[in-house]
């Protein structure tokens, strides 16, 4: 039973012909005959008497006439109800792909166990990746790492972290305390191409004469976790990242960091991108930053 079949018998019960319920309903008098008599085969039984001059209802008619009120009646019911349904607010939060760290996921989980009602859809990218999308509006406010120090009203910092140098606890530098760069010369190394210091780290190599050996080049920061767990090769990563197998030691005479922080447009959705902010600005989801 369909829907349609119930409205063109109803047209029909109304205006007591076929060609004039065609006409009400938009369509083929042939159509709307075939459509009630597929609803009375389903029902088995006559609905309609067919007369010459005027269709009448029979018995059966006019039981079936109350339900099908009845049944238009619930539908458009369930419809508006559906319709007029609170729909949960949304938040679109670009995220840096290099920012799957326990301080963001913890941010991500408080803010989500404060506010439940509402939805977080994540895209992931690169830097450039999310800026274009923060400038198309195809997101409401970026989680991402800042360089410098000076920031706009559409910016908050968060925290500021140093690079490190991340092995398997496997490997010779394991228990060091801290690492300079000239320990670094030969060291089979992972150049992560999505780094965000990338550039200023090879000055910075260069600068102290320290070249490592590239044994993996890679823009997905799994595959440089993986590289390090097995002691395949060691990693400079943002002292947050961690990895089941692996230790980060501080890289005395390194000295790049990188601070991480929320990015918004004027034209931001205004509402949902503070409740965001102000609750990023509170210490509460700070554990994870304070145990690092």
């Amino acid at each position: 039973m369909e829907i349609r079949q119930i409205r063109y018998f109803l047209a029909v019960q109304e205006t007591g012909s076929f060609t004039k319920a065609a006409e009400k309903m938009f369509v083929t008098q042939p159509a709307l005959s075939a459509a009630i008599k597929t609803l009375e085969e389903e029902l088995g039984a006559e609905l309609l008497h067919r007369r010459h001059k005027q269709v009448t209802l029979t018995p059966a008619g006019s039981r079936f006439r109350d339900r099908a009120f009845s049944i238009l009646a619930e539908c458009s019911a369930a419809k508006s109800e559906l319709m007029n349904a609170p729909r949960p607010r949304q938040l679109r939060i670009g995220m840096l792909d290099t920012l799957n760290t326990p301080p963001i996921n913890n941010l991500l989980h408080e803010f989500h166990t404060t506010y439940p009602e509402m939805e977080l859809h994540l895209q992931t990218g690169s830097k450039v990746e999310l800026a274009n999308k923060l400038g198309q509006g195809r997101v409401d406010m970026l989680l991402t790492s800042m360089g410098g120090d000076d920031f706009s009203r559409t910016q908050l910092p968060l925290y500021q972290e140093r690079f490190q140098l991340m092995v398997s606890r496997q490997h010779d530098l394991a228990n060091r305390a801290s690492v300079r760069l000239s320990d670094l010369h030969g060291l089979p190394m992972v150049l992560r191409k999505n780094c965000e210091v990338l550039h200023e780290g090879k000055r910075v190599f260069l600068a102290e004469q320290a070249q490592p050996r590239i044994t993996c080049r890679t823009d997905n920061d799994s595959w440089a976790l993986t590289m390090v767990r097995n002691n395949l090769a060691a990693a400079i990563l943002a002292e947050t990242v961690t990895e089941p197998g692996t230790v980060s030691i501080p890289i005395s005479d390194f000295g790049l960091t990188r601070t991480v922080a929320c990015v918004w447009r004027e034209h931001s959705d205004q509402e949902m991108v503070q409740l965001f902010t102000v609750f990023a600005a509170r210490d509460s989801w700070r554990g994870a930053l304070k145990a690092g």
